[in-house]
């Protein structure tokens, strides 16, 4: 399996798809799909609605994972997902943790507030 091929699966199985519906989306079947990925024969603009159904930016397909944008690049990316999966697992860690300490700093607010009452 390709490289490229790997990727979509990644991002399609953190999403919940699977191949088939990504082809079905494009209006091929999954076949159709293989052989245009794996004879290298995909249309610029089949590749524009792939990165649009996965929600990843299109450079991502071209970009070496190790790549450090420039300074005057956005800091928010445009879309949600990313190609690369290490970046994408390392913030559903960090979104994981800052939930847990939300949740204990709402813990210890309520704490504060019922010690507040008593000397009300």
């Amino acid at each position: 399996m390709s490289e490229f091929k790997e990727k979509i699966n990644e991002v399609l199985k953190s999403m919940n798809y699977s191949f088939d519906d990504l082809a079905g989306h494009l209006g091929m079947n999954s076949e159709q799909l293989n052989q245009a990925i794996d004879n290298k024969k995909l249309e610029l603009r089949t590749l524009e609605f792939i990165s649009k159904e996965l929600r990843i930016p299109l450079y991502s397909f071209f970009r070496k994972e190790d790549f450090v944008p420039l300074n005057n690049m956005p800091e928010e990316p445009f879309y949600i997902n990313s190609i690369n999966t290490d970046a994408l697992n390392q913030l559903q860690i960090e979104n994981s943790l800052l939930k847990k300490e939300v949740d204990n700093l709402k813990e210890q607010l309520i704490k504060c507030e019922k010690k507040m009452k008593k000397f009300l």
